[in-house]
């Protein structure tokens, strides 16, 4: 029912020094060394920035998931080569950075790990935003360089990636049409990346508000025409759309914020559709009703699911005894509210719903986070498959860790876990 666990950096940011961390005193990387002393002197100052931050959480993250060292040094191998170099200026005093839409701080990159809920070993994901070294200034200033270079070094390092949606999605949402957004952010591509021990799967992630603004029609409406111009989608086969939309429209009195749309680089016929769309209402009890789309997904599955989530975010928000229908704390934050995702393929009957649980906005500190999912997982028992329990319940440790190595330990305020 929740989507995997992503901790990510907090709002609270402050000018850092460029220069290598030490050590880390959870876990030392062998294989980030490894990689270390092939590209640190070709990285250049920013890359090297980002790669002795976010390359080494990565491989920290990559360490405690339980990942072989030859899936570790092909992955940071990629990251230190593909990924580093496009992630924009270090984060230096003074230094006007790139407002990339990805975390609440503007960092262009976000970490994730996904738990699962059966017996498999963990997965580790990350997302990014190629931001170019001049992006936001006169001569970039709507970061169009990173991006074309981007996509060149993905065709490279990732040849099995299926580019027919992707060429088609990119060309939609951004051929011909006026540079500017109305969504409040300038970001307009995002990619993501699952690391398995022997791939590297992508995806790939537009915003409609620059097309929905240039043609004056809603971002639900830019995504649907998106979505049935699209190679291979038939309206037969989307009826899990049409599912979603129905919902949609009924609501009229708190309308849905939709703010993206995700694919996977594969055949289109495997390929998944998901629209994240944020709701203002915070209530579980709203959760539930989005959850199961107005009552039309609900069955025993998903009402255990949700007595699940319910423990989290009991746990999570100190909720424990509050009713269903009290809200969570007012905050008129752009990011704030609930953020869900709808997921359906081509010939889907009816759509799947995850939720993102805003714990920048709404938790107490990262100690009170940990705590509440150490707990759940415990309870939870969560497949282990030889990782033992101890071991998962000190993975949001391994977060903190990871995360300290993206910006400083006093910065180090709020995660989020969604």
């Amino acid at each position: 029912m929740t989507s995997s666990a992503a901790l990510i950096p907090s709002n609270y940011e402050r000018a850092t020094r460029i220069d290598q961390p030490p050590p880390s005193p959870v876990v030392d990387s062998m294989a980030w060394h490894r990689i270390n002393s092939d590209c640190h002197e070709t990285l250049g100052t920013h890359g090297n920035y980002w790669w002795q931050r976010s390359g080494y959480a990565l491989a920290i993250l990559l360490g405690k998931a339980g990942y072989s060292y030859a899936a570790q040094t092909r992955i940071l191998d990629f990251f230190a080569r593909s990924i580093a170099p496009r992630l924009g200026v270090a984060n230096e005093p003074g230094v006007e950075r790139w407002k990339s839409f990805m975390t609440d701080n503007h960092n262009p990159i976000e970490l994730s790990w996904d738990w699962h809920t059966g017996h498999k070993p963990p997965t580790v994901r990350f997302s990014i935003e190629p931001v170019g070294k001049e992006a936001g200034t006169l001569r970039d200033p709507y970061n169009e360089h990173a991006p074309r270079e981007f996509l060149e070094a993905a065709l490279r390092d990732l040849p099995a990636a299926n580019m027919h949606w992707f060429n088609h999605f990119e060309s939609y949402f951004h051929l011909g049409i006026t540079r500017h957004s109305a969504t409040g952010h300038q970001s307009k591509v995002f990619w993501a990346f699952d690391l398995d021990e022997k791939d590297i799967a992508g995806k790939a992630y537009f915003f409609p508000g620059y097309r929905a603004s240039a043609v004056r029609q809603t971002n639900v409406q830019v995504i649907s025409d998106a979505i049935h111009a699209a190679p291979s989608c038939k309206p037969e086969d989307l009826k899990g759309l049409y599912v979603f939309q129905e919902y949609a429209r009924e609501q009229a009195k708190a309308p849905l914020e939709m703010d993206m749309l995700a694919i996977d680089l594969v055949e289109p016929s495997q390929s998944r559709l998901k629209i994240y769309f944020r709701s203002r209402e915070t209530s579980f009890q709203s959760v539930i009703t989005t959850m199961t789309l107005g009552g039309r997904l609900a069955n025993n599955d998903t009402d255990a699911g949700l007595r699940s989530l319910r423990r989290l975010w009991d746990g999570l928000f100190g909720q424990q005894g509050v009713p269903d229908a009290s809200p969570l704390s007012a905050s008129k934050h752009r990011t704030a509210g609930i953020l869900y995702y709808v997921e359906f393929r081509l010939g889907s009957k009816a759509p799947k719903v995850k939720v993102y649980l805003p714990v920048r906005h709404y938790a107490q500190n990262d100690w009170q986070i940990m705590n509440a999912v150490g707990d759940f997982m415990s309870s939870a028992k969560v497949g282990t498959n030889g990782v033992t329990q101890s071991d998962k319940i000190q993975a949001p440790l391994a977060y903190r860790e990871a995360m300290c190595k993206m910006l400083p330990a006093t910065d180090m305020t709020r995660f989020a876990m969604e």
